[in-house]
C-alpha cells in the first residue's frame, strides 16, 4: 500500500466545515485573519493577485466549481478541525460565493453578482483529499507550486518563504528540505542568503527611517525581491557595501550604522521606484544599465570600525537612526516641503490648506476602475491648479461610489420598483433619498451627510456639486471649500467603501 493512497480518495465534504490555513505562504504574516474579509484582503492586495482571484470567482460562477485539482485538508488533532493545505483560493471563492455579504466592501458587489448566477446548495459540498497530518501534505505543496502553472502559483517570495519555514520546523537539516522540494543544496542556500538580506529591512534602524507606509510594505510580502536579489548579487555592490556570503549566512564587514543607513535609502527608491517625481529609479533594468551612478547618488557605506562595542555582523541593533542622509530626508518630504522628521505621525486629513483634496496615506480598494482611478487621480491633482477638474470628479466620484454600494447591498432591484424606472434613469438625488430612508439609520453619520447634500440651502450640498458639472459659476471651488467638502463626506464614503488610511 502507498503512502500516498489518501490522495486517491475523495471524500464529501461541506465547505463551511473547512477552515483556511493561516500560515499559508500566500498570506502576509504581519496581518491577523480573523475573518474571510481578511483573507481575502490579503490575498488580492496585489492587482494581479486581485484579477486572477476574480476570474477564478467568475469561472465557479459561470462554470461551476470543477474539481480538476485535489483540494488538500489535514485533521487538526488539537481542536479536531479540518484546515485546506493545498485550495485555499478555491475553497475561500466558494465560502463567498456563498456569503457574499462577508466579502470585504472593495469586492462586495462583485461577488454579489456572481453570486446570483449560481445555486448556493450546488456548492455546499466538495470532494476534498484528507491527509493524514500537515507533514503528509508537504510534498504535494512543494511539487504543487514548483511546477504547475494549472492555478495561480506562489510569488518569488511566498516560495522563498515557505522554504525558509521548512529550514525553521527542520532545524536546519539541509537533506530533509531537500527532500521536500528537490531543490539541490547551492539553491536553498542562496535562497536563505536572499530571505536574510530581505529581513535586513527589518533592523530599527532601517524601520525608523521608514513611513508607516513604506514600513507595512517591508513587513509584507510586496517587496520586490528580484530588484533587491540583482542589486546584492551585484560584486561591484558587494564589495562596495562590505557584504560577504558563507553557504546561507551573510556577513557584513562595513560599518553596520553606515550599511544599514544606505540600505534604508535603497529600499525607499525601490518602494517609490514608478512614482513620476522619485529622484532615482532603482529596478531590475537600471541596477544592469547604470549601477555605478546608483551607486553614488546612495549614501556611501564606511568601512570605519562601530563606536559600540556590539558584534559588527549582528543586524539586531536597536538604536535610532539619527544619522539618516539628507538623502533619505530629501526625497520623503510631503507637498509642503517639510521632511520626514518634521511630518506629524498621523498627517491630519482635515487640514484646509492641503494641496491635494486626498491624502497619499488613504487607500481605496475597490474593483470599479474608474472608481480607483479618480480617487488616485485625485490625490496627485494640485490644488487650486487643478481646482475645476477636481470639482468635477467629486460630483463623480459620489456618483460611482452610491452606485456601487446600491449594488453591493442587493437593493438595486427594490430601487428600481420603487421608482418604476431602470437603475441608470434613476437621479442620484434618488438615489440618495431611497438610501436615506431604507438603509442608513437615523442619526448615524452617513444619514446626516446625506441629509444635509439633499438640502439645497447648504454649501455641501448635492446642488454645489451639481453645479461643478453642469453649471457656469466658479464659486465654491476654493482650496480651502474642496477640501473642506471632501472631509464632510468621508464619513459616508469610509461606511459605504474600502478606503482607509495605512
Amino acid at each position: 500500500m502507498s503512502k500516498y493512497d489518501w490522495l486517491e480518495k475523495r471524500t464529501l465534504r461541506s465547505v463551511d466545515q473547512l477552515r483556511l490555513w493561516p500560515d499559508n505562504p500566500r498570506l502576509d504574516p504581519e496581518e491577523n485573519h480573523v475573518n474571510l474579509a481578511d483573507y481575502v484582503s490579503d490575498l488580492i492586495s496585489e492587482t494581479g493577485d486581485k484579477d486572477s482571484f476574480i476570474k477564478l470567482i467568475s469561472s465557479i460562477a459561470s462554470d461551476g466549481y470543477i474539481p480538476s485539482d485535489p483540494v488538500v485538508v489535514w485533521k487538526n488533532t488539537s481542536n479536531n478541525k479540518y484546515y485546506v493545505a493545498e485550495g485555499n483560493r478555491r475553497v475561500l471563492a466558494i465560502k463567498l460565493l456563498r456569503n457574499p455579504e462577508k466579502a470585504p466592501k472593495s469586492i462586495r458587489s462583485l461577488i454579489k453578482k456572481n453570486s446570483d448566477l449560481i445555486n448556493r446548495d450546488v456548492i455546499e459540498k466538495i470532494k476534498i483529499c484528507v491527509a493524514p497530518s500537515f507533514e503528509e501534505c508537504e510534498w504535494y505543496i512543494n511539487q504543487r507550486h514548483a511546477s504547475s502553472t494549472i492555478q495561480q502559483p506562489w510569488s518569488r517570495l511566498q516560495q522563498q518563504r515557505w522554504i525558509a519555514e521548512l529550514y525553521d520546523k527542520y532545524e536546519c537539516n539541509i537533506d530533509k528540505i531537500k527532500s521536500i522540494t528537490r531543490l539541490n543544496k547551492g539553491q536553498l542556500e542562496y535562497t536563505l542568503r536572499i530571505l536574510k538580506i530581505r529581513d535586513l529591512a527589518l533592523n530599527p534602524i532601517v524601520l525608523n527611517s521608514l513611513t508607516v507606509d513604506e514600513q507595512e510594505k517591508v513587513k509584507s510580502h510586496r517587496i520586490p525581491m528580484t530588484i533587491l536579489e540583482r542589486w546584492f548579487m551585484s560584486p561591484a555592490v558587494r564589495e562596495k557595501w562590505g557584504l560577504e556570503f558563507e553557504e546561507d549566512i551573510i556577513k557584513i564587514t562595513s560599518n553596520m550604522q553606515s550599511f544599514l543607513n544606505a540600505y534604508a535609502a535603497l529600499i525607499k527608491y525601490v518602494i517609490h521606484r514608478d512614482e513620476f517625481d522619485v529622484e532615482v529609479k532603482i529596478n531590475t533594468r537600471t541596477i544592469t544599465s547604470d549601477l555605478d551612478n546608483l551607486l553614488a547618488k546612495l549614501p556611501k557605506v564606511s568601512f570605519e570600525e562601530n563606536n559600540s562595542n556590539e558584534d559588527q555582523n549582528s543586524t539586531d541593533g536597536d538604536a535610532a537612526n539619527d544619522d539618516i542622509s539628507d538623502d533619505i530626508k530629501k526625497n520623503t518630504s510631503d507637498s509642503s516641503g517639510k521632511g520626514e522628521k518634521d511630518k506629524p505621525s498621523k498627517p491630519l486629513n482635515k487640514n484646509p490648506d492641503r494641496n491635494q483634496i486626498i491624502i497619499t496615506t488613504y487607500q481605496l480598494k475597490t474593483t470599479n476602475y474608474k472608481l480607483d482611478a479618480i480617487f488616485k487621480e485625485l490625490k496627485l491633482l494640485p490644488l487650486p491648479k487643478y481646482k475645476n477638474c477636481v470639482a468635477a470628479s467629486l460630483r463623480i466620484f459620489l456618483d460611482i461610489a452610491i452606485s456601487e454600494h446600491i449594488i453591493a447591498v442587493g437593493c438595486k432591484n427594490d430601487m428600481e420598483k420603487f421608482y418604476a424606472r431602470a437603475f441608470h434613469d434613476i437621479p442620484l438625488k434618488y438615489r440618495l433619498e431611497y438610501l436615506k430612508q431604507n438603509k442608513f439609520t437615523a442619526k448615524t453619520p452617513s444619514y446626516k451627510i446625506v441629509e444635509k447634500l439633499l438640502n439645497h440651502t447648504n454649501d455641501y450640498s448635492l446642488d454645489t456639486l451639481n453645479n461643478y458639472v453642469h453649471g457656469n459659476d466658479t464659486h465654491h471651488t476654493d482650496k480651502r471649500f474642496l477640501n473642506g467638502f471632501w472631509d464632510f463626506l468621508y464619513p459616508l464614503f469610509e461606511n459605504i467603501m474600502d478606503i482607509k488610511e495605512y
